[in-house]
């Protein structure tokens, strides 16, 4: 058995830099201008690219991937001297700049890490319970419980 969790995509203004893009292409193919065609492969890209985690239970494997439709590019890695979860809160910040306006931005995240005795992975991120949710559905599977440190 397989699990298969969506980790992230582009940022939201390079998914927006796409659809113009794919409006883009479409208009200049429509006028015969076959560099639409460029336009488009673009576009694709930056729409439909995706990252998350494959989890196979049975062989105590995990892939970190990035994807783009069916095509998952990922190394598998062995998980089998698991020892637990564990959740970390952390502060993320997020600074921006346009011109001479700058903001800065702080957050809250969650960050789902699997314990080995050799090495630790972060498998995601994102709201307390998104992650929780997560993280129960992965421990349960792989027989692990979970350390939540807020």
């Amino acid at each position: 058995m397989k699990l298969e969790f969506k980790t992230g995509r582009l940022p939201l203004n390079f998914i927006t830099l796409g659809y113009m893009l794919l409006a883009v292409g479409a208009w200049r193919i429509i006028v015969d201008d076959w560099k639409g065609i460029l336009f488009l492969l673009v576009s694709v890209f930056l729409i439909f690219f995706k990252s998350g985690i494959i989890i196979d239970i049975d062989k105590k494997m995990l892939k970190k991937y990035n994807g783009l439709f069916l095509i998952k590019k990922g190394k598998w890695e062995n998980i089998k001297q698991l020892t637990n979860l564990q959740i970390v809160k952390a502060r993320e910040t997020q600074t921006m700049s346009v011109l001479s306006i700058s903001r800065t931005e702080t957050n809250d995240t969650y960050k789902l890490y699997l314990y080995m005795p050799d090495k630790n992975i972060e498998l995601m991120s994102g709201s307390k319970d998104d992650v929780l949710n997560k993280a129960k559905k992965i421990a349960s599977s792989l027989h692990t419980s979970i350390n939540n440190t807020e």
